[in-house]
């Protein structure tokens, strides 16, 4: 009976850390990645750090417009940045493909 109680309190906790969770707004970035600058870049890699609670991703290793990022594979990502870097790559691809294939 303990441990049924014990699982209910951590399971009611779970759910309002998932309900009540911080929401970050959207950063005001070109809705194509392609058109971002070095400082869009920087908002980004912020904001997916927040998001996410990725440890602080280091900006200097970003030093690089949109079009740059574009150029980037997963290896590359991940070599930046090895704890998030697949997370960044996909949601940049993700980001590229929208654009592209918007109408």
């Amino acid at each position: 009976m303990q441990l049924k109680m014990g699982v209910q309190t951590e399971l009611r906790s779970w759910e309002w850390k998932t309900c009540h969770a911080p929401t970050y707004p959207e950063p005001d970035l070109p809705k194509d990645p392609r058109c971002w600058s070095r400082s869009d870049v920087a908002t980004w890699l912020h904001f997916m750090a927040m998001l996410h609670h990725l440890p602080c991703v280091p900006v200097d290793r970003f030093l690089m417009n949109g079009k740059a990022l574009c150029l980037m594979s997963m290896d590359m990502f991940l070599g930046r940045v090895p704890l998030g870097g697949k997370l960044l790559y996909k949601d940049f691809q993700i980001r590229l493909g929208r654009a592209m294939y918007s109408s």
